[in-house]
């Protein structure tokens, strides 16, 4: 019998599993690979099938802050499991308007943050990176002394990897069912049994239909598109040395955008990313909506609308073909994953990244580690922060808005 069975091999699961591991739990974890061809894939899908995310470390929120700090100290003990490197690129640059992000701007020109970061303006940001355009009121913050992206298919690789190194065992079909009694039992779609004292359910946008919750939990699971322009060598060595960013572009059809340079993708291709929240984007309904919206949702309906927003951050940028990448977010009401209990002393949950899990993958399974190993919440982080909030119960779910709805709020349609 297993000490611990984590449900879920994604960002979250796949930390947690490598944490408790470290401590001495004999771990099974529950992770189907990549399907080779998302098109006739059957089982659920991961959010991490991807070569890049932004790695974003300056918050004001001392737990976002906390959670960032640790997610830095932890990358090198993570890369030692890695064939590949995880961590890499430039610091984060973070774009937008002064007066709209004023409180994010002065609390990191202040004397005790400035080290941190550097502040550049319009003209600043003209001269340093002349391969990029902003409008004339937009000014810039530089993280300093930090790498600003990860692989996230990588940083899994490596937690699943270091797992295996500890004993752990991975299994790759995914969970069919789960019966508590004396200890857990978890049944497989291919058959197998799995018997553990506890278990820890990890299944992102898939937990409330996967039948495996003891009670639902209040989530809500967003369509995300991210846009990539395919480009040539010398079109790639003229942006490579960007940095990621983040850019609260005003732009009635793209928001929220992140960026990262070009990156050479497993097909070979070098893609320049361009994620946003776009008018396409919908609430989804359920596994069977989730499924078919990998499979085959019509991500490029969004090509044509929001490549005007990239064409005029990059000037004169080449593009041999344009591709959408197709992903789901699973977002909770008050914007950090649950990390709680759900049966005492037996089930437990880590889900909802709300778009972060993988920047803070690290220091979030290492707290769901720490709760199913102690049984009660001991780090210095408030739990409250974490506390999972049932779907039955009301919740405040400020912020949580598409963007045609906000559009609607401004006056637009």
């Amino acid at each position: 019998m297993f000490d611990a069975v984590v449900i879920g091999g994604g960002m979250l699961g796949a930390s947690a599993a490598r944490h408790l591991s470290e401590i001495g739990y004999a771990i099974a974890v529950v992770a189907p690979p990549e399907p080779l061809a998302l098109e006739n894939h059957q089982g659920p899908f991961g959010a991490h099938y991807d070569v890049s995310r932004s790695s974003r470390t300056l918050y004001i929120d001392p737990v976002e802050h906390e959670l960032s700090k640790r997610a830095q100290e932890a990358n090198a003990s993570i890369e030692q499991f890695s064939e590949k490197e995880i961590f890499f690129g430039q610091g984060h640059l973070f774009i937008a308007r002064a007066e709209d992000d004023e409180d994010f701007f002065t609390h990191f020109s202040n004397s005790s943050n400035s080290h941190l970061a550097k502040i550049f303006d319009a003209e600043g940001l003209r001269k340093q990176w002349p391969e990029l355009s902003f409008p004339p009121d937009f000014i810039g913050l530089l993280e300093l002394d930090r790498k600003g992206m990860l692989n996230p298919r990588a940083l899994v690789a490596a937690q699943l990897s270091a797992v295996a190194s500890f004993g752990g065992q991975v299994f790759s079909s995914s969970a069919d069912s789960m019966k508590i009694g004396n200890h857990c039992s978890v049944k497989l779609v291919d058959g197998s049994q799995i018997e553990a004292k506890k278990v820890l359910i990890s299944t992102g946008a898939w937990s409330n239909s996967s039948g495996l919750l003891p009670r639902r939990v209040a989530i809500k699971m967003k369509t995300e598109i991210v846009l990539l322009a395919e480009v040539d060598p010398d079109e790639a060595e003229r942006l490579e040395s960007l940095p990621v960013m983040h850019y609260e572009i005003r732009d009635s059809e793209a928001a929220d955008i992140y960026a990262v340079p070009p990156q050479v993708y497993p097909n070979g291709k070098i893609l320049l990313k361009w994620g946003a929240n776009t008018l396409a984007d919908r609430w989804t309904n359920g596994s069977e909506d989730i499924n078919s919206w990998y499979r085959q949702g019509d991500s490029d309906q969004i090509i044509d609308s929001v490549k005007r927003s990239m064409e005029n951050t990059y000037p004169g940028l080449r593009v041999e073909k344009w591709h959408t990448h197709r992903c789901v977010i699973t977002y909770t009401p008050h914007g950090l994953p649950y990390i709680d209990s759900l049966i005492e002393n037996k089930v437990y949950a880590a889900i909802g990244g709300n778009g972060r899990s993988a920047k803070w993958a690290d220091p979030l399974g290492a707290l769901a580690a720490s709760l199913v190993a102690e049984e009660k919440w001991k780090d210095s982080l408030p739990s409250d922060r974490f506390r999972v909030i049932f779907e039955d119960e009301e919740a405040d779910w400020v912020g949580r808005k598409l963007l045609k709805e906000r559009n609607c709020a401004l006056g637009g349609t």
